[in-house]
């Protein structure tokens, strides 16, 4: 029976080489919080639009016939300070023109923990306007930020003693590993964990903005069905088949499910956000062919 030792002998050295439980858990795991951050992200953009909508009502209100209503870049927003602080670099409360004004004015100050302060700089709402009303990157229902971070955080923490050690990682905290642990320790934190998890949906949000993939029924922030990538489109076949969830991007996830390298994922993945998708892969190739071309030229010189 000595073949039949051998075999068993093997098959247990595999179990513990790569257990296919423990894998498909931390592909599991890989999912969750990757499913998360994109709920977070996508409550981040409603609650945004609705913060948006009030500002537009309010401002229409005091200022008639001068509010840009498409507010989505950083030199639109820089109008709405002009309308509220003249021609000055600071918007001062005593200057309101309208309750409702003054209350927009203790908003800002409350978002951005500014404390009693009698003016709002132009950076100070700059930053309002980018990270806080467009894109509100605080997960959670509203009365805790940190509710939904601190929910994956419990489902990785498989042992249950407070920290993540190296194998309770998630793909992404692999990836982030030096900027997520703080202290460099070698394990994070809850704090640490939440810190990641919230630059995630930041991260996401932005991404969601500018591809125009607002939910995860296939609609955008504007409520327009979004498109899937079509043939011809330049697209190789593995990018259709990679991309599980049909959502038209590749999640690092994914790429990682099918054992390619990571190296050249992070070389596509252009933005770094985990997310490779169908513009970046369409720049990554241009960008090689025009390398390959400058090269070429410098050889035949």
């Amino acid at each position: 029976m000595p073949h039949a030792a051998s075999l068993l002998s093997f098959a247990l050295v595999c179990t513990l080489v790569c257990p296919v439980p423990h894998c498909r858990a931390a592909e599991e795991q890989d999912r969750y919080e990757e499913q998360t951050i994109i709920r977070c992200a996508e409550r981040s953009l409603k609650t945004g639009k609705n913060d948006r909508s009030h500002w537009i009502k309010e401002l229409e209100v005091a200022f008639p016939g001068k509010v840009v209503v498409q507010a989505l870049t950083e030199d639109e927003y820089a109008t709405w300070f002009a309308l509220l602080a003249g021609k000055g670099e600071e918007w001062r409360r005593d200057d309101s023109t309208s309750p409702a004004i003054t209350e927009l004015f203790d908003k800002v100050l409350a978002r951005l923990e500014l404390g009693p302060v009698p003016s709002i700089k132009r950076e100070e709402f700059a930053r309002y306007a980018k990270r806080l009303m467009q894109f509100n990157p605080q997960p959670g229902n509203g009365t805790d930020p940190n509710e939904d971070a601190d929910k994956v955080f419990r489902v990785l923490d498989r042992n249950s003693d407070g920290e993540l050690e190296r194998d309770e990682f998630t793909g992404g905290l692999k990836d982030e590993k030096l900027r997520a642990d703080a202290d460099g320790n070698g394990r994070i934190t809850k704090e640490e964990y939440r810190d990641y998890f919230q630059r995630k949906v930041t991260t996401k949000a932005e991404v969601l903005v500018t591809t125009n993939k607002g939910d995860s029924n296939g609609r955008g922030p504007d409520g327009k069905p979004v498109g899937k990538p079509k043939p011809g489109s330049g697209l190789p076949e593995w990018f259709t088949t990679l991309d599980a969830d049909k959502d038209g991007q590749i999640a690092l996830f994914e790429w990682r499910k099918s054992s390619r390298p990571v190296a050249l994922y992070s070389e596509m993945d252009l933005n770094g956000d985990g997310l490779l998708t169908r513009d970046e892969y369409l720049r990554y190739v241009k960008m090689n062919e025009l390398k390959q071309k400058e090269e070429k030229r410098e050889n035949e010189k």
